[in-house]
């Protein structure tokens, strides 16, 4: 069974930055349950001068929860250095990651403080240090306890720093006008100063692909957030414009037991991104994000394991793994016969995974020859809408050569997806003949 190769083939916001040169004063936080929309700073707002340890919590967006969802309890620091629309806009994210369902089996909670101790950590699950006037501020703020941070994380907890959060949060900072070194709640990652105020675009990389389950390039706002760099640590999102273009814009790592996410953008800033934060979020918490999609990589990389798997063994395998999670046979004909329909059509979207039931036996009645690439896209066609109408997968298809059952269905798609995977077109035929199906 030999594939045919054919050869034709901008609101204006003052937020975190490092340039001694440019250092504005803040709106002073207060504890506040009013969601309003976040506000625009400047440069001449009166700056934060409260140090109560007063902790405040809210619950963020009422959404219908179930006995199995997740609760993510975050605790925003609104203290000393910090500005009030950062504060607001993470605040406002939550809310619509709620609300939204953005991430299904998951809803988040939240407190303000404005002192950062063991006691007033251990009620949550992740801490944020939003943006403010300078990371330096935030590493020698007297109202931020380093150590219970550290213990925090290192314990098996997250840490979200953004923009001044994230300078404080990495191992050194270096600048034309000042150096210094953070916290290294990220061990391995070192940051530059990026003097940029406005839009930028951030690509979305391979690691967010199959982490978070989000690509392309998305436009953030950022207002002299770090260039991040080093060895060690995953690279979310990459500067995809400007000055340090390559350099990381979001950047994961590991501190002992826990996580943490360094972001360079403001995400919780118009143009907002509530997925992505709340994603960053759940991933930094150390609790899995459910699968509920699969790329067309993961779907095509598997039909090449399959093919194989087949080709020496004379039998399918009793589950397939597509992107590390194991699926019944059944759910990798539809992921195989969508993934067609997908490539075909151009489209590079994931496939939702969905309950799919096996069929029962049938019997070949398929003559040797070849499949034309017409045919094998009308028949993948024909197999999603029985899949979509009846929530299990046919026993057989028939086709001009005859009836094709079900693990020879999963095994001549396999070889087309593997195909197109290696060779990045689809064949013009597939050729088909009868085989022993082992169990």
């Amino acid at each position: 069974m030999i594939l045919g190769l054919a050869l034709t083939l901008n609101f204006g916001y003052v937020s975190a930055t490092d340039n001694i040169n440019n250092i504005p004063q803040i709106l002073q936080n207060t504890d506040t349950s009013n969601f309003a929309n976040i506000v625009t700073t400047s440069t001449n707002l009166k700056a934060t001068t409260s140090t109560s340890s007063k902790t405040t919590k809210y619950a963020a967006g009422s959404p219908v929860r179930t006995s199995s969802t997740k609760t993510i309890r975050v605790l925003i620091y609104n203290g000393n250095g910090t500005i009030a629309s950062c504060v607001t806009g993470v605040k406002t994210a939550l809310t619509a990651a709620n609300n939204k369902n953005l991430v299904p089996g998951y809803y988040f909670t939240y407190g303000t403080s404005k002192t950062i101790t063991s006691a007033i950590l251990s009620n949550y699950d992740i801490l944020i240090m939003p943006g403010g006037t300078r990371g330096y501020n935030y590493v020698h703020s007297s109202s931020i306890s380093a150590t219970a941070i550290k213990n925090f994380v290192s314990q098996g907890h997250g840490f979200l720093g953004i923009c001044a959060g994230a300078y404080a949060g990495s191992v050194y900072v270096s600048g034309t006008d000042i150096s210094y070194s953070g916290w290294g709640i990220a061990p391995h990652v070192n940051s530059k100063v990026y003097n940029h105020e406005g839009n930028l675009p951030v690509s979305m990389s391979n690691s967010a692909l199959q982490i978070l389950a989000l690509s392309n390039t998305l436009t953030l706002a950022h207002y002299n957030g770090p260039a991040m760099y080093g060895n060690g640590f995953i690279t979310f999102a990459y500067y995809a414009d400007g000055t340090y273009k390559g350099y990381a814009a979001i950047a994961g790592d590991t501190y002992g037991n826990g996580r943490a996410v360094l972001c360079g953008p403001h995400p919780e800033l118009a143009p907002q991104n509530p997925i992505l934060l709340s994603k960053l979020i759940v991933w930094a918490a150390n609790v899995k994000i459910p699968v509920t999609t699969v790329t067309l990589s993961q779907i095509n990389k598997a039909a090449k394991d399959v093919k194989a798997y087949v080709t020496q063994n004379h039998k399918l395998p009793a589950s397939i793994t597509v992107g590390g999670t194991g699926f019944t046979r059944a759910q990798f004909l539809y992921f195989l016969t969508t993934s067609l329909h997908k490539v075909n059509s151009g489209s590079r979207s994931a496939v939702t995974i969905k309950s799919i039931t096996n069929p029962s036996i049938a019997t070949d009645t398929v003559k040797t020859g070849d499949i034309q690439k017409s045919e094998f896209l009308s028949l993948a066609n024909k197999i999603i809408s029985y899949i979509n109408a009846h929530g299990r997968a046919p026993s057989h298809i028939t086709c001009k050569l005859g009836n094709i059952r079900f693990e020879n269905m999963i095994y001549m798609y396999s070889k087309i997806m593997g195909f197109y995977y290696s060779n990045g077109r689809l064949p013009t035929y597939v050729s088909i003949t009868k085989w022993t199906y082992g169990s």
